[in-house]
């Protein structure tokens, strides 16, 4: 987005439901918020993962927000805060005073929304850390909102700081969703320090109040817990799949990405069938992954798709013992687990140079590449090369040799980035080195960012190094 000039690009929906009344009648508790979302390597102009569990947060109080004089830091799209404006309260969003077009977007969000601000609320940019005079107009405030605002551990204090600042001397709370990044960071040493203390929210207690299972980031799973069936209707296949989807809110933390992604592929094939939508832009590094995870399971009929969940939720805790009602301990036949990559004997046959670079099968690529070197040049249809996606997946087998093949290093996709702007926005430290190896340049997007602008802290100092 360039200033001066609307919003472009996807809309996002998000819609919030209550629990059904005793007359099934749902009238008054539904809210559907829409979000602009740009296909940009800028943090502020797509929602972020928290947010959403942070807007369902509220979704539940929201009959405590009407009056509320809410705050929220950094908020990107501004989804928690829109949603808190639409539920009455007093709104006031916030992000970078040093990001003018991030703060056009977030005013367009809200326009979006039939929020006027300066009317309906107030969209400011603010400085973590800085307490101007402005700043200190905000207070007081009833609530302060932020979702993933912890990213970046040198940033951790100033945002701290800044809500030590509007929580002291009043009642005042601060509500916070965010993502684990590494196990190695941490704020309690600065709770401690600025005087706060914390408490995590029960999402058990989220779940039963909104009507609606919610797990958190790293798997992005979620379910509602009104089915359309009554217990009586309900197949004891069904119910052994509920408990499973139930038992799984409560060894999130103890699973990996890809069990968590796998799990998220049977449950959707369990609830919509073949996967139908629309794959991801780019930039939803997460939500490429879930699709690709419910893809790939093709027809996979409802019913397999459900014994397959209960079967990986029992072999990922071993002392979970499902399959009880639906006889599944006598009579089940496990299926064959599905691979992200494909058996040697189907490589040839079935997989492009995408697929290859994707799965980082170097051989493979070399194959295509010696045998039909135009394919060099080819583009899927987002602008992408062999050599975006190997440095989108950190494929470094797949990266030689798409290089050593002849790819030209800083092809551009259709949004003029390279695959270093890939390696880069995805912290992949191994990728970033070879790709500078082989000249990659500092090349500037269409919103104007170089890699540099966008690496992660790792990579980085990669960069700085190689300027």
């Amino acid at each position: 987005m360039s200033d001066g000039r609307p919003v472009s690009g996807q809309l996002k929906k998000f819609v919030f439901r209550g629990k059904s009344s005793s007359n099934g009648d749902t009238r008054g508790e539904y809210l559907e918020i829409v979000i602009p979302e740009l296909l940009s390597a800028g943090y502020s102009f797509y929602t972020w993962p928290s947010a959403p569990l942070l807007a369902w947060y509220l979704w539940t109080q929201r009959r405590n927000l009407r009056g509320l004089r809410i705050l929220e830091l950094g908020c990107g799209t501004g989804l928690p805060g829109i949603l808190a404006a639409k539920c009455g309260a007093h709104v006031t969003l916030t992000d970078s005073v040093v990001l003018p077009r991030s703060l056009r977007h977030l005013s367009a969000c809200c326009e979006a929304n039939g929020l006027v601000p300066g009317r309906d609320l107030q969209v400011l940019g603010l400085a973590w850390g800085l307490f101007l005079a402005d700043v200190h107009n905000l207070r007081p405030v009833d609530l302060l909102l932020a979702s993933d605002c912890f990213y970046e551990p040198s940033q951790f204090e100033e945002v701290l700081s800044t809500v030590a600042y509007f929580l002291d001397g009043t009642d005042a709370r601060f509500l916070c969703a965010y993502q684990e990044r590494s196990a190695d960071w941490s704020i309690e040493a600065l709770l401690k320090k600025w005087g706060l203390k914390g408490a995590l929210v029960d999402l058990d207690s989220l779940s039963e109040s909104s009507g609606l299972v919610v797990l958190i980031m790293a798997g992005a799973l979620s379910y509602s817990s009104d089915s359309d069936f009554s217990d009586d209707d309900q197949t004891p296949l069904d119910k052994d799949f509920f408990d499973a989807c139930n038992h799984v809110l409560g060894i999130t933390s103890k699973l990996k990405d890809s069990q968590l992604l796998e799990l998220y592929g049977f449950y959707k094939q369990s609830m919509e069938g073949k996967c139908t939508t629309q794959k991801p832009g780019w930039l939803d590094a997460r939500g490429r992954r879930k699709w690709e995870a419910w893809k790939i399971l093709g027809d996979l009929s409802s019913d397999e798709a459900k014994i397959k969940y209960i079967d990986l939720v029992q072999k990922f805790d071993p002392k979970c013992k499902l399959g009880v009602r639906s006889g599944l301990h006598e009579t089940w036949v496990t299926m064959s687990s599905l691979r992200y990559s494909p058996e040697p004997e189907l490589v040839d046959h079935e997989m492009s140079l995408f697929d290859a670079a994707r799965e980082n099968i170097g051989k493979l690529v070399t194959k295509f590449l010696s045998e039909n070197p135009e394919l060099c040049n080819e583009r899927d249809e987002n602008g992408l090369t062999a050599l975006h996606w190997a440095a989108d997946r950190d494929a470094t087998n797949a990266l030689t040799a798409a290089l050593n093949g002849g790819c030209y290093v800083n092809a551009l996709d259709k949004s003029k980035q390279t695959a270093l702007h890939y390696a880069a926005l995805c912290g992949h430290v191994r990728s970033t080195q070879i790709l500078l190896e082989a000249g990659a340049s500092f090349l500037k997007d269409d919103e104007g960012f170089t890699p540099l602008d966008l690496a992660t802290d790792e990579v980085r100092i990669i960069l700085e190094n190689a300027t």
